[in-house]
């Protein structure tokens, strides 16, 4: 079984890296977790007013979430693990 992971990059000072999710399953399923976690993923507005979600592939959004007076981008994408040593 495949597997994924979802992460999310702000680089508003301090630039984060954040590991949203990790996920076992086929292409089609990771997609979909993909745009399911670029149409909810907040962890730093409290009331979003407006969320703008923009495709430049297929593995990756830029999501601008707009709160009262503030505004935050992330860039949210997928990758696939293709190895791993033990």
């Amino acid at each position: 079984m495949p597997k994924w992971i979802i992460t999310a990059h702000t680089f508003d000072p301090p630039p984060t890296l954040r590991t949203v999710s990790t996920i076992e399953g086929n292409e089609t399923e990771a997609l979909q977790e993909l745009l399911e976690t670029a149409k909810t993923y907040n962890p730093d507005i409290k009331k979003v007013i407006r969320r703008e979600i923009y495709r430049y592939a297929e593995r990756q959004y830029l999501v601008r979430v707009h709160g009262s007076g503030n505004e935050v981008e992330y860039v949210v994408q997928l990758g696939e693990l293709i190895t791993e040593v033990q």
